[in-house]
């Protein structure tokens, strides 16, 4: 693909985006498989080459919280072309440029069915609160100084104040949706 690209003089005119649509899980917390909120299934890579004519310089890295979502505004404005209203993702391409004026969100909320219930998670990149819908259990990462989510700080006095803010993030997503989840104040757990 690239050989062809440069045979057609198009390689240094072209924008490059890798992603995956999810990691796996391979040992991690005894679990093999993507379904569950964890680093090593929800972090996926996003690697966005523009081409020398977009005036980025190359090499910038940005921690911002993004997703998959974000993928077809990014290449619509890439492209050059008009971004549907209706579109819930937000171009990455003003995060290239360290655009520090760019609104981006504060976090990503996730969610994935199995065995047999719901797991929900919040991240902002720095803190990742997951809520079991099942059995209620909750965790809470730092992600910073627990890139592997070994340390469940869900109790520490510490990170109370955190713990509230992504909990009220979760139950502000779950809100009015047909589950049950919560009533407005409380993640209610056992739901179907």
């Amino acid at each position: 693909f690239f050989e062809v690209l440069r045979e057609y003089d198009e390689f240094d005119n072209t924008w490059f985006l890798f992603s995956s649509d999810h990691g796996e899980l391979l040992g991690d917390h005894h679990l093999w498989r993507k379904s569950f909120p964890y680093e090593g299934s929800a972090h996926i890579p996003l690697i966005l080459r523009p081409p020398a004519s977009a005036g980025i310089k190359p090499g910038v890295i940005n921690n911002a919280v993004v997703c998959l979502r974000d993928v077809m505004p990014t290449l619509l404005e890439c492209a050059g072309l008009p971004i549907p209203d209706s579109v819930e993702g937000q171009s990455m391409l003003p995060l290239l440029n360290n655009n520090a004026n760019q609104p981006w969100r504060e976090y990503l909320h996730g969610e994935h069915t199995v065995t047999g219930q719901s797991l929900q998670y919040i991240t902002t990149g720095r803190h990742k609160y997951i809520w079991f819908s099942g059995s209620g259990e909750e965790q809470f990462f730092d992600l910073e100084h627990d890139p592997h989510e070994l340390h469940n700080r869900i109790d520490e006095p510490g990170c109370a104040e955190a713990v509230s803010r992504l909990r009220g993030w979760l139950i502000e997503e779950l809100t009015r949706r047909e589950e049950g989840f919560t009533d407005g104040q409380h993640l209610l757990p056992g739901k179907p």
